[in-house]
């Protein structure tokens, strides 16, 4: 059951490093992702920060599911990691779309994100001692 509570942990720090990110500093993440930052308006840089919030109440709700996680729920618990890091990857996917390729970041980071949740997956359940 160590695997998985070490496992668990990686989630909300990604959440409050990318989730302060996003909401202290915006420009910078998307000058990293290559972003032309003459193209990004106010709107945007306020729904960026609205999800870094958002990654914030990400990172909270993990922690204490970590903390709820026992060898009698870990599996569902870790299944529910592997969906939500899913739906970051296939959702990141979605919105590259037609720029789908291994120069662009984002679709990088989506691979990677649909990487974890295949640990997530193969890692779910603990091994009965």
């Amino acid at each position: 059951m160590d695997t998985q509570k070490n496992l668990m942990m990686f989630t909300p720090i990604v959440a409050i490093i990318f989730g302060a990110w996003f909401l202290f500093a915006p420009n910078t993440y998307n000058s990293v992702m290559g972003v032309d930052l003459s193209t990004v308006t106010d709107i945007a840089l306020g729904n960026q920060q609205n999800i870094g919030v958002s990654l914030l109440v990400l990172a909270y709700v993990n922690w204490i599911l970590r903390g709820l996680s026992d060898t009698g729920n870990c599996e569902k618990i870790m299944t529910t990691f592997c969906v939500g890091w899913a739906m970051f990857g296939i959702g990141g996917l979605y919105i590259v779309g037609g720029d789908f390729g291994f120069s662009n970041p984002f679709t990088i980071q989506s691979l990677i994100f649909i990487i974890i949740s295949i640990i997530y997956y193969m890692l779910r359940a603990p091994k009965l001692t």
